[in-house]
């Protein structure tokens, strides 16, 4: 009797586990057997799409630089050129939330020759950031503000003040390019590209520089003529990484 009882308990013991590891259905009572699980099989790829449009706004950085062996009159010597400068930047139709020092240096420094250096004297800079919305007027404001006694152009920026819709439209074309490299590679063993399994974005909204050297405007104030400036176009680019399961 001991044995039946026994011997019962174990094979009541072996359907316990038996249906753990298969697992229980619902309500219905029936059992749900576990599918083997299959690996995901992923194409992945990257896509990247351009967008070039002309830029509607530029900013400039330019500045006064003075040095005296005082530094009291380099300070004094900088603060008077350089309301100057912005006068002159006003008078040419900048108006004056537009214009934000981003800058200002006093140091004491040498010259250093072969065989000695000089006395001490003192540098004072002052530079200051232009917002220009008509890019047309970049010319214009670089030879007004040379004209006053900046002495230091650092650098034009071109941009667009709002590239969203320029962007989105180059994430389209990347996403375009990756599908189209992806339906290459599948079309090889006779699969092609659905839903993407998973899409990143990997970029953001770009610009161009156009740097404009302190030497290259002082030869051209001496000849006496506007400023040339080009700002041709913006590059917009959007990248992206898509996965596509088969």
């Amino acid at each position: 009797m001991r044995h039946k009882l026994l011997t019962g308990i174990s094979v009541a013991v072996l359907m316990i586990a038996l249906l753990t590891a298969y697992g229980f259905s619902g309500s219905d009572g029936q059992v749900a057997y576990a599918e083997d699980s299959i690996e995901t099989r992923l194409v992945n790829v990257y896509g990247e799409g351009e967008i070039s449009v002309a830029p509607d706004h530029a900013s400039i950085n330019m500045g006064v630089e003075t040095k005296d062996a005082d530094a009291a009159v380099a300070q004094q010597e900088n603060a008077k050129v350089m309301a100057e400068v912005i006068a002159a930047i006003k008078a040419a139709g900048i108006a004056e939330s537009n214009i934000q020092t981003t800058g200002y240096n006093l140091y004491q420094t040498r010259d250093y020759y072969s065989n000695e250096t000089s006395d001490p004297y003192y540098v004072a800079s002052n530079t200051v950031t232009v917002e220009i919305d008509n890019i047309n007027l970049v010319g214009t404001i670089i030879d007004a503000g040379s004209k006053a006694g900046a002495n230091t152009i650092n650098s034009v920026a071109f941009s667009v003040k709002d590239d969203s819709a320029y962007y989105q439209q180059a994430l389209a074309l990347a996403m375009a390019d990756a599908k189209g490299k992806a339906t290459a590679i599948m079309k090889t063993f006779g699969e092609t590209p659905s839903a993407p399994y998973s899409v990143s974005e990997t970029s953001t909204g770009g610009g161009i520089y156009y740097d404009y050297a302190m030497t290259r405007a002082a030869g051209e104030m001496s000849a006496d003529y506007s400023t040339p400036v080009q700002a041709g176009e913006i590059t917009i680019s959007a990248q992206v990484s898509v996965s596509y399961d088969y």
